[in-house]
């Protein structure tokens, strides 16, 4: 096997945690209510929902809060083969939207897959005499590493780089794509951005990646030597 072919295997396979990343990104909400006695008297009211419009397939940097907007990221390797992160829809839309035509080629984003609410909605309230309501909401989290600098890619101070530290980079890039925060220290973060431009991106994940898969195949390279590419 070619050894582009087997550093391709060894990234595909260190992205195989990537389809917990959309689970995780949305917040869930349980919601318990509690009615023993309802009365016979409802009436009609008028809502207003407000909300910018936006256009199926709009593309932005970041969201702006509104519901709709999905994170993209994808890597063209060329011959037909992408790695991609986020949304899967997202992904999918950008790539078959040929956001990265050439190989070698890197587009990342959100792009708007929503539905416009409409102006005013029509909704019959009826009263209820007792209500309870109980919400339980998770957010999105990275467990925290032990106190003290981190090695370059380390994100859970592991002691090694794997696909867990990739998994790790990812869910904050897509958090904080959408807006969610996420629980990270500072140390995470600066050991995340391997290629020290003072920001994690998906080029940060990209040479993470790459930089597991060399070792993954039996060449130790320095991260000077992966960075150099």
């Amino acid at each position: 096997m070619k050894l582009w072919r087997k550093l391709l295997a060894a990234v595909t396979a260190g992205t195989i945690c990537l389809g917990s990343i959309g689970a995780m990104l949305s917040v869930s909400a349980e919601t318990e209510l509690d009615s023993p006695a309802v009365s016979e008297n409802s009436t009609e009211v008028k809502a207003s929902k407000s909300a910018h419009t936006h256009y199926y397939g709009e593309l932005a940097s970041r969201s702006d809060g509104c519901d709709g907007w999905y994170y993209y990221s994808i890597y063209n390797c060329g011959n037909g083969h992408y790695t991609s992160m986020g949304d899967r829809n997202a992904c999918q839309y950008a790539i078959d939207h040929g956001f990265a035509p050439n190989e070698n080629d890197l587009a990342e984003g959100v792009v708007w897959l929503g539905t416009n609410p409409t102006t005013t909605a029509t909704t019959k309230v009826t009263t209820k005499t007792t209500t309870k309501t109980t919400t339980t909401t998770t957010q999105p989290s990275v467990p925290t590493a032990k106190e003290g600098s981190l090695d370059k890619g380390d994100i859970d101070g592991s002691g090694s780089l794997d696909s867990t530290d990739v998994f790790y980079s990812m869910l904050y890039i897509a958090n904080a794509a959408v807006g969610n925060t996420v629980k990270i220290s500072k140390e995470q973060i600066t050991a995340a951005d391997v290629d020290e431009n003072n920001r994690v991106d998906s080029t940060d994940v990209y040479y993470l990646m790459y930089y597991i898969a060399l070792h993954g195949i039996g060449i130790d390279v320095s991260w000077d030597d992966v960075l150099a590419k």
